[in-house]
């Protein structure tokens, strides 16, 4: 990966909906070389897909909690239907496997209190295989950017 294709991926997570010749003239680029620089991203898989980002509390999802899980059991067939249920719950937004005291950290964007709970009991109050789990409710945002750091991006 080159400084210009560094510099297109900046450019597209900040912006996504660019028109190829915006993009074309902020690069240095024509627009058919930036064109065929983007699809070789998107065939390699640097480019994973393109969103539109909602602002939580305007769709009433101002509610921001990071849970931590630790869990008993390790093996696949646990940790298989355990992912599988993260992965349903809509509220889940982040879900990683961690090292450290938590197995699982999980970010979740809740309408109120009485959903969290409802999570709760649906996730971790009837899995045997949960041991504990802590929620922090985030009180402020000091950052929330989903761009990748490219600054040591390697081809």
């Amino acid at each position: 990966m080159d400084a210009q294709d560094r510099r297109i991926l900046e450019i597209l997570q900040r912006n996504a909906d660019v028109t190829n010749a915006e993009l074309a003239k902020q690069v240095h680029m024509s627009p058919s070389s930036c064109l065929r620089r983007v699809k070789r991203l998107e065939d390699r898989g640097v480019i994973t897909r393109r969103v539109a980002l909602v602002d939580p509390e305007k769709v009433g999802r101002g509610l921001t909690s990071i849970i931590h899980v630790v869990l008993d059991k390790h093996g696949r067939a646990h940790m298989q239907d355990f992912i599988r249920r993260l992965q349903d719950e809509p509220a889940v937004q982040h879900a990683y496997g961690v090292t450290g005291e938590a197995d699982v950290v999980l970010i979740l964007r809740l309408r109120d209190m009485k959903e969290c709970a409802r999570i709760n009991e649906r996730l971790f109050d009837n899995d045997p295989n949960v041991v504990r789990f802590h929620t922090h409710f985030a009180m402020q945002s000091y950052k929330d950017d989903i761009a990748v750091s490219l600054d040591a991006a390697v081809w």
